[in-house]
């Protein structure tokens, strides 16, 4: 390398370090606001993706404990619990079928239940099925469901939000003994605790059997079901024994895979219901308004530095030169900012975790996802940024 090549690189790199980050640091204020835009585009990204994917958990927790490979549901069924129900009839002729090995149904509904702390009475979801039946596949279910078959036994959900009392609580208290309460203004012991999860519709459940649901909810038709679940003797005959099923019920009830099941109901609340949209739109917000504070930052340091750069530009650097330190700049940027974003992102997740009690948790595709899109937003900011130099006519600085 020549002397003056040499010497115009030392003035360029000072002392090895690049001109883009002298630049950026010249401005500690302006640094730090950048810095901060970004953290805070990054957090929000990154606790929208969670909030989506810890929401989606929850719609479709309690449709995952389900112990079965084909799904009945009413032609009109929306999401599980809404749906006007299809006949006994329909179960029975699926066990015609020689790939079936079991067949079972479930009833779905709302039910009044009677806070064990204060006694006022809020709404709670309640699921009924066949205790003498494998309907779901969850461990403390199945160890706990043989007691359903006393009429007005419960199981309680300890996930369920606080608005039913410190049920888990008084049940250890009492050496696991049942615990009384009401369900629709009728005696009910809860008998065990069991593991399901609130979702959009639930803010809490409780497992029963047919019979004391009957008892309970009087006027409902004993012969309807809402969900029917059918168990495959090899579960990768699903899609086929599904179409087979299509084939041979008429219009009053609909068939699906266990699959196309959990789909539908997580492509119920994201397209049916404002909440993909919502969370959508605050990830494009975050996405604007990083990429317009480093713009804003990027566009200053332009303008500041404008004599400086037509200098160079005079003496022959071309505007890839320019564009790359900007680049550069914003490269810089989106890495520091995205550090402190995912910590607050794993800060507002641990919260959501412990007030919400939902399942918000950092993982490595959402995290690459984000730092995709913070660098994508501020190298785009950046080039932007550079318009107005790339104009500049050095005679007209000078």
């Amino acid at each position: 390398m020549s002397e003056s090549k040499r010497n115009l690189w030392e003035r360029i790199v000072p002392l090895g370090i690049p001109l883009s980050w002298l630049q950026l640091t010249a401005s500690g204020t302006r640094f730090a606001v950048a810095i901060a835009g970004i953290t805070f585009a990054v957090a929000m990204m990154l606790f929208q993706m969670g909030l989506r994917g810890a929401l989606f958990k929850q719609v479709v927790g309690p449709l995952l404990l389900l112990d079965g490979d084909v799904v009945l549901v009413s032609p009109n069924y929306e999401y599980f619990g809404v749906g006007r129900g299809f006949a006994e009839v329909r179960l029975h002729q699926a066990r015609s079928l020689p790939e079936v090995e079991d067949v079972n149904g479930i009833k779905l509904g709302c039910m009044s239940f009677k806070s064990v702390d204060d006694g006022r009475e809020r709404d709670i979801f309640t699921i009924a099925f066949d205790p003498s039946k494998k309907v779901f596949k969850s461990p403390d279910i199945l160890k706990s469901q043989g007691v359903l078959k006393r009429s007005g036994a419960v199981l309680f959900d300890e996930l369920s939000r606080d608005q039913y009392g410190d049920v888990a609580g008084k049940f250890a208290e009492g050496g696991n003994k049942p615990l009384r309460t009401e369900l629709a203004g009728k005696k009910a012991e809860i008998e065990a605790l069991v593991k399901i999860g609130p979702t959009f519709a639930a803010d809490g459940n409780v497992l029963m059997s047919l019979d004391t649901f009957y008892k309970m909810w009087r006027g409902v038709a004993p012969g309807v079901f809402d969900v029917g679940i059918i168990k495959l003797k090899n579960p990768s005959d699903a899609s086929r024994v599904a179409e087979e099923l299509k084939k041979i019920y008429p219009g009053d009830v609909k068939v699906m895979t266990m699959k196309e099941y959990i789909e539908a109901e997580k492509e119920y609340w994201a397209v049916r219901t404002p909440i993909g949209f919502v969370i959508g739109a605050s990830m494009a917000v975050a996405i604007f308004v990083g990429a317009v504070i480093v713009y804003q930052i990027l566009y200053t340091d332009v303008t500041d530095h404008i004599p400086e750069y037509a200098t160079l530009k005079a003496i022959g650097f071309g505007d890839g030169f320019f564009v790359w330190i900007v680049v550069q700049e914003s490269l810089i940027l989106s890495v520091l900012g995205f550090i402190p974003g995912t910590a607050l992102a794993a800060l507002l997740y641990k919260l959501t975790r412990d007030i919400a009690n939902m399942p918000t948790y950092l993982n490595f595709s959402n995290l690459g996802i984000v730092f995709l899109l913070s660098l994508g937003m501020c190298v785009f900011a950046g080039i932007l940024a550079t318009r107005k130099l790339r104009n500049a006519n050095p005679a007209d600085i000078f």
